[in-house]
């Protein structure tokens, strides 16, 4: 895909990775970005970016809402499902933020905006390399991005008619707030939003954009029980 002239919906535009996202689709002749936020506060970082930028509320827990914010949205080329939470919490900790948001609001988008969607556009759904491989520390989101794994193998299928492509990322840690504990070597935002670019570009449809998901897909194909044994160790 040739980004110019493009028009792209971002959700999740203010966080770590949005953020960089969104800049890197302006750097790439973007026509115009619309920025899906949970939040109209605290958004001078996206407005200071580009007049190409158009804010819209989007919080994936409200349904409702989604509905009523995305149906101004008359077409779009690119949608980027970049919103997400990570509890941090283990399966039998009582939380359906991760389902609630990474799944349900996901999907709902989706749906929302398929038929909108041009001929040779794309949607890219940032999962996790923890959606191949459960970390149990943080189960309910590994399980989550699991699910939304699955469910993007089935938006391509039904997209693949439309002509639309569609791509899976599946980062490592990325260093946002959303993992601000880990002690694991953490991607930069922008070094995966240039790849996620560099992959629409050149019409991929899954990509592992860090050393770090590189190493365990590499584990999880010729080793697996070596990788599931060593995220087990996580409640140690």
């Amino acid at each position: 895909m040739n980004l110019t002239n493009k028009i792209a919906l971002v959700t999740g535009a203010n966080g770590g990775l949005g953020l960089a996202i969104v800049k890197a689709l302006l750097e790439n002749n973007i026509e115009k970005v619309y920025c899906g936020v949970r939040d109209l506060k605290n958004t001078q970082n996206l407005e200071k970016l580009s007049d190409k930028i158009s804010l819209i509320q989007l919080d994936l827990s409200d349904h409702t809402m989604l509905e009523n914010n995305l149906a101004s949205v008359e077409n779009i080329d690119l949608l980027i499902n970049n919103a997400g939470v990570n509890s941090g919490k283990t399966i039998f900790e009582d939380c359906y933020a991760d389902f609630t948001i990474n799944v349900q609001g996901t999907l709902k988008i989706t749906q929302l905006l398929s038929d909108k969607i041009n001929n040779g556009g794309a949607i890219v759904n940032i999962t996790s390399i923890l959606a191949l491989c459960n970390l149990p520390v943080m189960g309910l989101y590994s399980a989550s991005k699991s699910a939304l794994h699955s469910l993007t193998q089935a938006i391509r299928a039904h997209m693949n008619s439309k002509g639309i492509t569609v791509l899976e990322v599946l980062p490592g840690p990325i260093d946002t707030k959303m993992t601000p504990d880990e002690s694991m070597p953490k991607a930069s935002p922008e070094s995966i939003a240039d790849e996620i670019i560099m992959a629409l570009q050149t019409d991929q449809t899954e990509i592992y954009p860090d050393e770090f998901a590189k190493m365990i897909k590499e584990g999880l194909t010729h080793d697996p029980k070596s990788v599931t044994d060593q995220f087990a160790q996580s409640l140690r």
